[in-house]
């Protein structure tokens, strides 16, 4: 029976995600998301059939080797609006800036009010990157693996649900800063709901994802020294 747990994860992941994929397309509400519900779903009956996480991964881990290359997809986009990306890529290299920096110092001074342990602030310093990229991020920093993947999904599926509303509430309207809204700040699941909004903002968050990751490691060693020297 061992052997078939690998073969029976990789089913039911996939057969809760088409579920919730067809479902999806009848009812576009963001909680129906298969990103998002089919997660829900699985970790629910992990915990209720009390299967350990390790079982689950035995061949969840092949579907997780292929998230490097279902992410080359968001080149089509990408592609298709060259043109305006490269009209606009300084603009996108300084509010991917501004929102790492943002990103980091609200976390650090949050960290610092509520005491909480280094090896968490260490692993969420990549929360807004890729899971790919946030693993290698953790490892340079000495934190948690697991909780910088945690770290990632929260962000993805908060910034999935509440995007759109708060982009709304400040009447953010622009196509080009709503698609770096959320790819710089949901990555992969923020990008899905900025493809269904047009092509323009689908391609700007796209393009946000690689380049807030490349800009969050090259800024890794300065946020571990104020780490270091803030959190005491």
């Amino acid at each position: 029976m061992n052997n078939l747990y690998p073969l029976l994860s990789i089913i039911i992941t996939i057969l809760i995600y088409f579920i919730f994929l067809k479902i999806y397309n009848l009812k576009k509400h963001i909680l129906l998301h298969p990103n998002i519900a089919a997660t829900i779903i699985l970790i629910s009956l992990l915990y209720v059939t009390e299967i350990p996480f390790e079982v689950y991964n035995s061949g969840g881990k092949y579907i997780t080797s292929f998230l490097g290359v279902c992410i080359v997809v968001l080149a089509i986009p990408m592609y298709q609006k060259i043109k305006l990306l490269k009209e606009h890529f300084k603009l996108i290299i300084l509010t991917s800036l501004i929102s790492i920096y943002t990103s980091f110092f609200s976390m650090l001074i949050l960290a610092k009010i509520l005491k909480v342990p280094k090896v968490f602030v260490y692993s969420l310093i990549p929360k807004s990157i890729t899971s790919a990229m946030a693993i290698e991020a953790s490892i340079f920093t000495n934190g948690n693996q697991s909780i910088a993947i945690l770290g990632v999904m929260v962000s993805g599926i908060l910034g999935a649900i509440i995007g759109r509303f708060v982009l709304e509430k400040i009447r953010v309207n622009n196509p080009i800063a709503r698609g770096c809204a959320f790819g710089m700040s949901a990555h992969v699941l923020g990008t899905t709901q900025a493809l269904e909004e047009g092509g323009i903002t689908g391609s700007f968050s796209a393009i946000s994802i690689p380049v807030t990751g490349v800009l969050t490691i090259i800024n890794l060693p300065l946020f571990t020294k104020l780490v270091d020297n803030i959190l005491k």
